[in-house]
């Protein structure tokens, strides 16, 4: 197998790698975000109503929840990793094909 080969199926491997900690992180975070929203409804009054957390109120403020914050920034931080790993892949192939076409 050629460098480039060889180069192409690293940065396929690294790609497929970074897809499946993205969707591994989205699966979990519906899970991680209900958890938040119990949380916020156990954690007292609603501040602006002096009244307990409903559903709905604890959502809108779920992201104040650190746990949750904490997932979503691993989230974002996998999408980069994902993005950053198709183009590693994307640069390979074109090097290879530029290679190819200059050795014909």
């Amino acid at each position: 197998m050629s460098d480039y080969a060889n180069k192409i199926e690293q940065a396929a491997v690294s790609l497929a790698d970074a897809v499946t900690h993205e969707m591994e992180l989205e699966d979990t975070r519906h899970i991680i975000k209900l958890t938040a929203i119990e949380h916020i409804m156990g954690s007292g009054d609603n501040k602006l109503t002096g009244k307990p957390h409903s559903f709905s109120s604890a959502e809108a403020v779920v992201h104040t929840d650190e746990n949750y914050a904490e997932h979503l920034a691993k989230l974002r931080h996998a999408a980069r990793d994902r993005i950053l790993a198709k183009g590693r892949y994307d640069a390979a192939v074109i090097a290879a094909t530029l290679q190819e076409n200059i050795s014909v």
